[in-house]
Order: C-alpha cells, then sequence, then structure tokens
C-alpha cells in the first residue's frame, strides 16, 4: 500500500539529504552571527536562532502525504539533534551550543580535562561535556493535544505578572516567543498547499493539499479536533521543535491513550471510519518509516538509529489494562507496513488481554518485529520505589532506546556507568590508568577470602559512581549558560510555575538515571572466582589473577573451568543469591547519593552498541571472557553460559528485586523459529512475574540466521534486535551478524 507516498518520501530523504541541511546552516549562521550582540543571555540567543530558522526555511508538502511537518532544517536520520548524524557538520539548530560550548570548559579547565579523559577511558558515557546536551528529550504533546500552542501563550503571558526577576520574565517571554514561531512556521506549510493547489491535478493530492492548507492555519496553534488534526500536531512539533531547539523528541508519547478521544469522537460523528483511520495511521508511521533505507549497511554506532518512538497498552490510571480499538490499528499498521520506524514500545503485564497480547507475538513468530515490550509489573513498582506518585508510574512511556520517562521530566537515559572498568584495573593491577583517570581503585591482590574480594569489587563500584556524580555535579551547572530549551521546557510539569528552564532547575523533577554495564560478567567472574580458589581451594588468587593477566593464554584448561561454573541465568541458587545479593548491594549504594542536580540517583542496567565498541578495548575477566570479546548486554546472560532451557533464565531474573530498577533493565532472548503464538503469549504471562522490564525478544535460529547471511536475497523481512534499535538481519555489517549469531538461542 501507499506506494506512491513511499516513493515520494524515499526520493527526498535518501538522494541529497546532507547537503540541503548543511546549505541550509551556512545560510543561517553568517546571519545569526551579524545579529548576535556582545551580552546576549543564553535566552535571547535561542530566540535569535527560532527568528532565523523561521525566517530562512522553506517548508517541504508531499503531495502525497497528508501531514505536514519537513522543514528541510535536518537530515533524515537527525532527531533533531544538532549534530548531523553520519556527517561532521553542525546543523543550524546548533547555533547557540557551537558558541557558548567553551563556556563547560572555561570554567575549570582542569576539571574538563579529567571528564574528558575518565570518559576516553570508557569509565562512563555522558552525551555531552557534563550533560545531556541534545538527546533523549521526551517531549511532552499532551498540553498542546489538549490547549494547542495557544494555551501554553497564554499560561506563559499570565505568569508573567508573577515573574520576581528580570532572568524570569526573560525565560517566560522565551515561552511566548517560541509559540509564536511555531504559529508561524505552520502558516509558511499552509501558503506553500496553496500554492502547490494552483497546478496540481492528482485528485488524491488535491485532497491531501486542500487538508493541510486548512489545517496548518488553526493547528497547533489551536488545540487539534479530530484524530487527523491530532496526528498532524504530532507530526509537526516533532520536526519543527527539533529544527528550532536543538534537541531530539525521542517520544510521541502513549498514542492509544493519548489519540482514543479524537477516534471515538470521529466515528461517533461519522466524520471517520475504522478504516479511514487506519489509513491515517499508516501513513503517518510511514512518514518516519521512510526517513532512511532499510537495506543501508548497518556498521557504525547507532547507524540504524532514528531515537522515534511512540507507546501502546499498558493500564489507565486505575491500573486496569488498556487495549483499546487504536491499540489494534497501530499493531495492525506497524505488521502489515512493516514499519520498524518509529520504534514501538508495547507495555504488558500478567493481567494484559489475550487478545493484545496475540496482537503482539503474531508479527514476533514470524521473526518480522520491531517490537519491544516493557513489563508494567516491574517497571511501576520502581517507578513507586523512586519516588513517583501511583498515577504517574501508572501512566509511564518508553522512549529512545529504553528510557522509562514520566511527561514531568527531562531524563538523561545514554547516562552509562561501566563497572567493568573498576573491576579490570583492579584485576590487572593498570596503576598507570588509575593515575591518568585520578581515581584509585583497591586491587584485588591479596583477598583473603571471598567477603573480602566481594567488598573490594562493591567498593570500587561505589568509587566510580563518586567519580562521575563528582565531575557532572562540578562541571553540568553551567549548561544554563550554554543553552537553554524554553518551547521544550514549556511542557514539562513546574518549569512555567518556577519561571525557569529544565537547565535551570525549572522542572519538578532533577533525578540521575545511572545505566550500568557489566553486571552478568561480574556476577559470573565472582561465582567462577569463589568456586575455584575460595570453595573448592583448586587455585591460588595469585594464579587466577596471572592466568587472567595472561588473556588465558597457556591456562585454556582453567578457562574452560570458569565458564563453566555456575554462573548468572543458569536458575542455580548459589548464582541467583549472589546476583540478588550484588544488586541490591549496589541500589543501596546508589541509594544514598545525591545527584548531579540535586535529586535521587536511579539505578539500571542497560547497554547500546558498546558491547561491541568497549568490549572491544576490555582487558580479560574471571569468567573465562578473553580480551576484547562481548559484554552482555543489560540483564542478559553472558554467551559464555550455554544455557539451553529458557526457564533457568527465567527464574534467575524471577530473584531480583525490580524495585530496584528505576531506570530500567533489558534482557535478550531469542526463541526458536516459528514459536506458536499461544506458547508466546504464555510465555509473557512467566516473564510479567520476574524483575525483566524491556524484553528484546526474537524467533528465529541459529541456522536460519547463518542461512540469511550467506542467502541474504531468501530473508528481506527477517528483523532482529540489534540494542536499542531493531534492524533488517540482511542490513547488517558481517561484524554485527557474526554479534547477533554468537547470542545465546534458548528452548
Amino acid at each position: 500500500m501507499f506506494k506512491n507516498l513511499r516513493e515520494e518520501l524515499h526520493s527526498f530523504y535518501i538522494h541529497g539529504d546532507a547537503e540541503r541541511s548543511r546549505a541550509f546552516a551556512e545560510h543561517c549562521f553568517p546571519i545569526m552571527d551579524a545579529r548576535y550582540t556582545d551580552g546576549m543571555s543564553a535566552l535571547a540567543q535561542k530566540c535569535l536562532q527560532y527568528d532565523v530558522i523561521c525566517e530562512e526555511f522553506e517548508p517541504v508538502v508531499f503531495r502525497h502525504a497528508p501531514y505536514f511537518y519537513e522543514t528541510g532544517v535536518l537530515t533524515s536520520l537527525s532527531d533533531g539533534a544538532f549534530s548531523a548524524k553520519g556527517h561532521r557538520f553542525t546543523q543550524a539548530n546548533g547555533w547557540v551550543f557551537t558558541r557558548n560550548r567553551h563556556l563547560f570548559e572555561d570554567q575549570d579547565p582542569e576539571l574538563y580535562a579529567l571528564t574528558q579523559a575518565q570518559k576516553k577511558e570508557q569509565l562512563y558515557l555522558i552525551c555531552g561535556p557534563y550533560n545531556d546536551i541534545n538527546q533523549h528529550f521526551n517531549f511532552n504533546c499532551r498540553p498542546i493535544l489538549e490547549s494547542g500552542l495557544a494555551g501554553i501563550y497564554a499560561k506563559a503571558q499570565a505568569e508573567l505578572a508573577n515573574a520576581k526577576t528580570e532572568d524570569e520574565a526573560e525565560f517566560l517571554n522565551a515561552v511566548c516567543h517560541g509559540m509564536l514561531v511555531m504559529k508561524k512556521m505552520a502558516a509558511k506549510f499552509a501558503d506553500r498547499a496553496e500554492a502547490m493547489l494552483a497546478v496540481e491535478n492528482d485528485p488524491t493530492c488535491r485532497e491531501n493539499l486542500t487538508r493541510i492548507a486548512k489545517t496548518a492555519r488553526r493547528v497547533p496553534w489551536e488545540a487539534p479536533k479530530t484524530l487527523y488534526e491530532a496526528l498532524a500536531t504530532l507530526a509537526f512539533m516533532r520536526t519543527v521543535l527539533g529544527s528550532l531547539e536543538g534537541a531530539g523528541p525521542n517520544t510521541f508519547g502513549r498514542l492509544d491513550r493519548d489519540l482514543i478521544p479524537f477516534y471515538r469522537a470521529d466515528v461517533e460523528s461519522g466524520l471517520l471510519t475504522r478504516e479511514g483511520a487506519y489509513g491515517l495511521i499508516c501513513q503517518f508511521l510511514l512518514i518516519w518509516d521512510c526517513h532512511y533505507d532499510h537495506d543501508m549497511l548497518m556498521e557504525g554506532y547507532a547507524d540504524h538509529e532514528l531515537e522515534n518512538t511512540y507507546t501502546l497498552g499498558g493500564c489507565d490510571s486505575d491500573g486496569a489494562p488498556l487495549y483499546n480499538e487504536l491499540t489494534e490499528l497501530f499493531l495492525r499498521a506497524q505488521w502489515e507496513e512493516k514499519i520498524i520506524f518509529p520504534k514501538i514500545k508495547c507495555r504488558f503485564s500478567k493481567n494484559s488481554p489475550r487478545e493484545y497480547l496475540d496482537a503482539l507475538n503474531l508479527a514476533i513468530s514470524k521473526g518480522t518485529t520491531a517490537v519491544l515490550l516493557q513489563n508494567d509489573d516491574a517497571t511501576i513498582p520502581a517507578l513507586v520505589r523512586a519516588g513517583r506518585p501511583i498515577d504517574e508510574a501508572r501512566d509511564y512511556m518508553i522512549a529512545g532506546c529504553w528510557d522509562i520517562v514520566v511527561n514531568q521530566e527531562k531524563s538523561d537515559h545514554g547516562s552509562y556507568l561501566n563497572l567493568l572498568k573498576p573491576f579490570e584495573y583492579s584485576l590487572h593491577d593498570l596503576t598507570d590508568k588509575m593515575a591518568a583517570v585520578g581515581i584509585e581503585f583497591e586491587r584485588l591482590d591479596g583477598s583473603e577470602s571471598f567477603e573480602e574480594l566481594y567488598q573490594r569489587t562493591l567498593r570500587n563500584c561505589e568509587r566510580l559512581l563518586d567519580a562521575k556524580l563528582d565531575k557532572t555535579r562540578r562541571g553540568g551547572q553551567i549548561f544554563g549558560q550554554v543553552c537553554q530549551f524554553p518551547i521544550f521546557s514549556s511542557t514539562l510539569e513546574d518549569c512555567i510555575e518556577n519561571h525557569r528552564d529544565f537547565t535551570m532547575g525549572g522542572a519538578k523533577y532533577r533525578d540521575d538515571y545511572q545505566l550500568i554495564f557489566g553486571f552478568p560478567n561480574i556476577v559470573d567472574s565472582l561465582m567462577a572466582m569463589k568456586t575455584l580458589i575460595y570453595d573448592s581451594k583448586k587455585y591460588t588468587l595469585a594464579q587466577y589473577l596471572a592466568a587472567i593477566r595472561a588473556n588465558w593464554e597457556g591456562f585454556e584448561d582453567m578457562r574452560l573451568e570458569a565458564t563453566k561454573c555456575h554462573g548468572w541465568g543458569d536458575g542455580c541458587a548459589d548464582s541467583c543469591e549472589l546476583a540478588n545479593r550484588f544488586n541490591n548491594d549496589l541500589f543501596d549504594i546508589f541509594s544514598r547519593k545525591t545527584g548531579s542536580y540535586g535529586g535521587r540517583v536511579h539505578m539500571g542496567h542497560l547497554t547500546y552498541t558498546e558491547i561491541r565498541w568497549w568490549g572491544e578495548k576490555t582487558l580479560a575477566t574471571p569468567d573465562g571472557r578473553r580480551a576484547g570479546e562481548y559484554f552482555s548486554q543489560g540483564l542478559t546472560p553472558s554467551r559464555l553460559k550455554r544455557i539451553p532451557c529458557v526457564n533457568d533464565v527465567i527464574n534467575s531474573l524471577a530473584c531480583l528485586d525490580p524495585s530496584t530498577m528505576a531506570a530500567n533493565s533489558v534482557v535478550n532472548i531469542i526463541l526458536p523459529t516459528g514459536t506458536p503464538v499461544d506458547r508466546l503469549t504464555g510465555f509473557l504471562r512467566a516473564v510479567a512475574c520476574t524483575a525483566i522490564q524491556s524484553l528484546q525478544l526474537n524467533c528465529t535460529s541459529k541456522a536460519e540466521l547463518l542461512d540469511a547471511q550467506a542467502h541474504p536475497e531468501k530473508y528481506p523481512d527477517l528483523i532482529v534486535r540489534v540494542t536499542g534499535f531493531s534492524a533488517r538481519f540482511t542490513s547488517l555489517s558481517p561484524e554485527w551478524q557474526d554479534e547477533v549469531i554468537s547470542r545465546n538461542f534458548y528452548e
């Protein structure tokens, strides 16, 4: 279906895309520079950036699409972040940040250099100097769906009477300015559609252009009244916000919850049929899915990543399962049109309706899905323990890759803490590295008992966390002087009421989200050392460390013994007990900390493509892993542990307390090709009783993947979950195909 739409979109996005964005930036930057005056605040600069982009952009209206959104400002792979993905240039929306970025370094050059050294050594990841500067922005569209841009404008205008300082008034005026700029941009789309109508003869295209010309005069300044207008609002806000703000809005929200009133009103009034709604949904999803070539080679860090998501299912404010007409239509569109982007996040629980779970599993069973499954029964308790009211906890969504968010916060879910690094430094006695990064980790040499070794490992983890929090606390407070985000902040709870941007502490929540690397590898390592050194006394600690420091060369028998010890995911009582203890002890450490910006510190277990990139730079570990081999992803059992039965994995994950992981956890599971839908549905109900939060489930086999590697033409629709995104298996580079093939396949 929608052949003409696909061809028109691909023609625009696949050819000349970067050149367009680069040319626009090169055109706008001198204009902004010329209008800049000495002493302009970050807010004044951002308003200037808004104005120039609004004045200079030429709206692109697609004849075969009913939606208006394309500004021509961003590259097709950009989610709104100012750095052009895959290209070395800054887009027009990055003018303010580029001009002021030096402030991060100027405030404390030594701190900046030390932070860069620690990041270079893969101790942790921050998507910016000290802050997540332009990614993982979970834009809250609900206020716009409810009252339009005009409602936000009126709210900010009313608060001006309560502003106590010039800074507060400047922020509120910037919010109002941003709303008016977006109103002007929508009007330019209407003008463009009207001009195209004058020469358009195709009846379907005329219908689209007429609809755009009429709608863009009203929406999103006014609140949408129909399902079409609501979808048009979401499309417009995603691209226009990114074009202006220099930040990537990475979710459309809970679409079946937020859009169902529009759908039901349309159907009741006779304005829309079910199939008519289905057509609108398909076209909405396709305009994003056609932003890139699904067959392009995926070989880099995030080549198939568009950071564009929406959430379905879950529960309502009373906790009752949510499954409605729009849930069905979005799932049908994703399956029938083979949509990979936007990334679809589906919440479920043990009480989810059978028809909902079956609909999810239909695509999964056939190996052609891009669905992420999110367990409410593990996630909601974690949010409540993290201090969220129950109504907010029940209303969470998944943005970006695995970002658990509510509408009231800007959360940094690209903040990784690599626990394998202090483990590596202490195992291999890397004193030179410790000196270079300015952190003294305790050596494991001389640990007289397993308890002593365990406590040293735990203290080293805490030292790394303290080091990272110290850097972001001391360096990140200047963020608001570098760049502010008044349009984005206007929809966060309390920013308008507090008269401050989120970068200035205006939002309701200011918590930290720290995502852990290495939990399975460390648990397996501790189990192997406990078993072979302290329990059986087969080897001394000195002998074992010597083997690890030799990368196991000359110690293959010892390495194989290590891999055969009980470990994470095998269901053994000892490994489950140790894993639960380690996770709870880490949670206690995190709970004692104050975040970089005065809030709480939440823990999770996530790993992106660093399972390769950082694994390749990490020395051997006691679990039998050689230098350079893969990490485990999140809470996924190590591929060194060939665990045949998935029940063992489920039983292991049932031993952890899910309420400790408010920053989310992820598990990869591959079940056999063609696993029946009813069996998958039963499997999800079992998963709901464990600590699994984000489940990345595929149904395939090693034989099938090897055949697809040899005969790609036979498998055009075989889709696998790579890390935080999905891709066609045949589009992966040989290295990434090998990584997927090396994973555990369960019975």
